[in-house]
């Protein structure tokens, strides 16, 4: 999936250079709001986890409202958990490179909508033990997964703009096995990330 969303990527870019378009750098950042769920699995309740992001975007113009992007995140997301004993698990914090095609369409002058499909490779897993955060000797999740996203970018003055996105893993980021109280293995108990990101980002070029 991935080798045919960039070969798309890239296939547009070199045809929006055939056409003159117009090339764009942004630069920003912000925060996520991140959380699991977990299919079939109603005894794991995790908490959700603030966090940030930081990234480049460079942009291709196809038409006047229509243009192709490749957002390159360096971004931390995770969950947390209520635990009764200091000693246990409090907290998972996962540090991605998120590698984001995406196409975005401009409604009016000030407003557009996007959605793209992506990459997420981890790069850090930590856990938290009695408010201290640590690498994890035993990580849970995959090292990759894809992933989507659709959003909103508001343009409110030249060269600045702000972003509302809404993202979640395609495929389970864990292998994890999880028992119910009968001790039977649950059947397809799909571990999603999900991320709700609010960002900022200024245009060099």
């Amino acid at each position: 999936m991935s080798r045919i969303v960039f070969s798309a990527f890239i296939v547009l870019f070199f045809q929006a250079q055939n056409m003159n378009a117009q090339i764009k750098l942004l630069v920003g950042g912000g925060a996520n709001f991140s959380n699991i769920s977990i299919r079939n699995v109603d005894f794991v309740k995790p908490n959700s986890a603030t966090n940030y992001f930081l990234s480049g975007r460079p942009e291709l113009g196809l038409t006047n409202n229509l243009n192709i992007g490749l957002d390159i995140q360096f971004s931390r997301k995770g969950y947390n958990f209520d635990i009764q004993d200091s000693q246990d698990i409090a907290g998972y914090r996962f540090q991605y490179l998120d590698l984001l095609p995406q196409l975005q369409y401009k409604i009016i002058k000030h407003l557009a909508v996007y959605g793209g499909l992506g990459i997420a490779i981890r790069t850090s897993e930590k856990i938290k033990i009695d408010d201290v955060w640590s690498e994890s000797v035993y990580k849970i999740t995959n090292s990759s997964d894809f992933t989507y996203i659709l959003g909103v970018r508001l343009f409110p003055i030249d060269k600045l703009t702000f972003h509302l996105q809404y993202a979640s893993s395609l495929t389970s980021i864990s292998n994890l096995e999880f028992v119910n109280n009968q001790g039977q293995t649950v059947e397809n108990a799909k571990i999603l990330l999900k991320n709700l990101q609010l960002g900022i980002a200024y245009q060099i070029f």
